[in-house]
């Protein structure tokens, strides 16, 4: 397929559709051992299988996947960083680096599209078999147009974000529990808990999903307004809509927490690749979006009115509640909230995993080896939760140091450098939203202003003054309460 085939292309148009089917190359390109299949399959136990989560890759599942990975464990924490931040800034915040987050996913998106038609004029992207048997990456899509230091530097971040992120899961699990049976002090839990996860080094790929992502979204949703519910038992505590930040640790401790929570991206081409259809994941993320808003909102905005103090002074919103009320609500809420963690650990252990799998060049061997591949990983992150289960400060660390540059820097960076020439825009294969040109008077001006404002907004703000606060914050912690703690905030 030649660049200019896919000149002219808009959104709107049948010829658009076209060139977006020939980038998805749907079915054939869903043929990945590792990451995509051969389709729904036929007859009686296919269907069964494919509810079950044998086989999934519609914008359903898109969408599930998306909710799933995207707000979890963080969602308890959310509340805390409104308190850090102050209500009427934290609402500012949320919409604010939403709305960023899903201009820099469309931009991801197009490189992916990008990069992916590149290779198939190259006739790359096939294997000898003429089937697809790589996963796309994150690190690998940027690397792949601007370079190998930058591709280190990527796979860097995504590396502490994902190990972050699934150490997070180890540490909320034992919080949370904790809440329901403080009869074991949270090192223990956390102790059961990872050893449990090691189980999903067998698991092969992103479609084997579909039942656990409803039951992680169940989790959330209901959580959500059962915060909401006991919040509005409580009432409003006099003066909580008009407090402020206290320091500016807490502003940019909460601050890191609130893009962290809303930028996705990191895991995002995996998904993308487990989808019949990648090029729809640019509606799938919009939706999903919606939906998360509906969650991170009201139950923060809720905490922060009933329990302003309490809330900045726990980092587990179950922390604040349970002082309050401990009913079979609560325990619900926790139970399906754990349930949730150990899925999110799944989701966000795999793409850890394919890069394990392809440092030892068992990527597309078969499952005992890619194992054994994944397990010293998983049990690194184990170990670091084990060591550091300090529930809000890691949120905290985690944003402050993977998310700007993943969600947010480099998809504007990387957009605005390959298509900054005519003949790049002119072969674009997801052409930008027609409002964002129009503000540039037909051209592309607009965007690349935008680009550079995101680039050193979250520079400054995150990479900057983000990352230098959760430093102090993460070693304040380890002083006042040591290495391998056993309960944390107890």
């Amino acid at each position: 397929m030649s660049a200019k085939s896919l000149e002219g292309f808009d959104s709107a148009s049948p010829e658009s559709q076209y060139v977006e089917e020939k980038l998805d190359l749907d079915p054939g390109d869903a043929k990945l051992p590792t990451a995509l299949s051969d389709g729904p399959r036929q007859g009686f136990t296919g269907p069964l299988m494919q509810w079950l989560g044998g086989e999934a890759g519609t914008n359903w599942d898109g969408w599930l996947l998306t909710v799933a990975s995207q707000i979890g464990q963080i969602l308890l924490t959310f509340p805390n960083a409104y308190a850090k931040v102050g209500l009427k800034a934290g609402l500012i915040l949320t919409v604010g680096c939403g709305t960023v987050s899903l201009w820099t996913m469309y931009m991801l998106i197009t490189l992916y599209s990008e990069r992916k038609r590149r290779l198939i004029e190259k006739n790359e992207w096939f294997g000898p078999d003429g089937k697809r048997h790589i996963v796309t990456q994150y690190h690998e899509t940027i690397g792949f147009f601007l370079g190998r230091w930058a591709q280190i530097i990527v796979q860097i971040l995504v590396i502490i974000n994902l190990l972050g992120t699934n150490v997070a899961q180890i540490v909320a699990s034992s919080s949370d529990i904790f809440y329901w049976d403080n009869s074991i002090n949270k090192r223990t839990w956390a102790l059961i808990f990872g050893g449990a996860f090691q189980l999903f080094v067998f698991l092969p790929t992103l479609r084997h999903f579909r039942i656990l992502n409803i039951l992680a979204i169940i989790g959330t949703t209901y959580t959500v307004w059962f915060v909401v519910a006991e919040a509005a038992k409580h009432g409003v505590t006099p003066g909580a809509a008009n407090r402020n930040p206290t320091s500016l640790r807490n502003f940019y401790t909460g601050l890191a927490v609130i893009y962290n929570g809303l930028g996705g991206h990191v895991i995002a081409l995996e998904l993308m690749d487990s989808m019949f259809k990648p090029s729809n994941y640019r509606f799938v993320y919009f939706y999903s979006y919606l939906y998360i808003f509906s969650l991170t909102i009201p139950h923060s905005t809720a905490v922060q009115l009933a329990f302003p103090t309490a809330s900045l002074n726990n980092g587990n919103v179950y922390g604040v509640i349970a002082k309050f009320d401990k009913n079979g609500w609560l325990k619900a809420s926790i139970l399906l909230m754990v349930v949730h963690q150990a899925i999110a650990y799944a989701l966000y252990f795999l793409p850890l995993s394919f890069m394990a799998e392809k440092l030892c060049r068992v990527h597309t061997k078969p499952m005992y080896l890619r194992a054994l591949a994944r397990l010293p990983v998983s049990l690194f992150v184990y170990f670091i939760a084990v060591a550091f289960p300090f529930y809000g400060t890691i949120n905290s660390l985690i944003g402050a140091i993977a998310s700007p540059g993943i969600a947010y820097i480099f998809p504007a960076l990387t957009y605005t450098w390959v298509y900054r020439t005519k003949e790049a825009r002119d072969a674009i294969p997801v052409h930008p939203p027609r409002f964002l040109l129009w503000l540039g008077g037909g051209g592309y001006t607009f965007i690349f202003l935008l680009n550079i404002f995101i680039v050193l907004m979250w520079l400054v703000n995150g990479t900057g003054f983000s990352l230098a606060y959760s430093i102090i914050q993460f070693i304040d912690d380890v002083k006042h309460f040591s290495v391998f703690a056993k309960c944390y905030q107890c």
